[in-house]
């Protein structure tokens, strides 16, 4: 008899799941979206609406975040947990990565019509294709160290690392 047929198999331990990182869990959540902006006019008009009415309304054209990851941002907010939007551009024609941090107040699939002078007006004609909007009450320029901190959750990677990819929109955390 060949050896190698009779030789007693070890038992194989049965994998188990690796243990997630309870530090990422206890983290708020933040929403972080590319944008396009001419020239900087989104942050510009944003900016100026901030600082005549003290909050701004942006929206995101195309699909909405989910009902769910909403549900999140608003308890975290209503539980006066710093909730930010992170705003990534490209400054110039093909310029290096941007990133805003802004204030949420608010996160809605449905805009509040009792605050459409918050709205930019150029968004007058987009109103239909808008799915999500985001009323903000700060807004400031984030350094690049800073910006080194922002994760993407689902992958633990460094938003830089992945900004170029095809999605526009990220759940990300904020490492300290």
């Amino acid at each position: 008899m060949n050896k190698s047929n009779t030789a007693e198999k070890k038992p194989v331990a049965p994998r188990t799941k690796k243990a997630k990182d309870t530090t990422q869990e206890k983290l708020p959540e933040h929403v972080l979206i590319r944008v396009r902006s001419e020239d900087g006019q989104t942050i510009k008009v944003h900016g100026d609406i901030i600082s005549q009415k003290g909050s701004a309304i942006l929206g995101k054209i195309g699909q909405s975040l989910s009902a769910s990851f909403i549900k999140s941002l608003n308890e975290q907010i209503s539980r006066n947990v710093e909730t930010y939007l992170f705003l990534t551009i490209r400054e110039g024609w093909n310029g290096e990565y941007v990133t805003y941090q802004c204030l949420l107040k608010n996160v809605s699939a449905e805009l509040d019509k009792t605050k459409i002078d918050l709205v930019p007006a150029y968004y007058s004609a987009s109103y239909k294709d808008i799915k999500t909007w985001f009323e903000i009450s700060a807004m400031g320029r984030m350094t690049r160290d800073n910006m080194n901190r922002i994760f993407v959750f689902s992958s633990d990677r460094p938003i830089m690392s992945v900004i170029k990819s095809t999605a526009a929109v990220f759940r990300v955390g904020l490492r300290k």
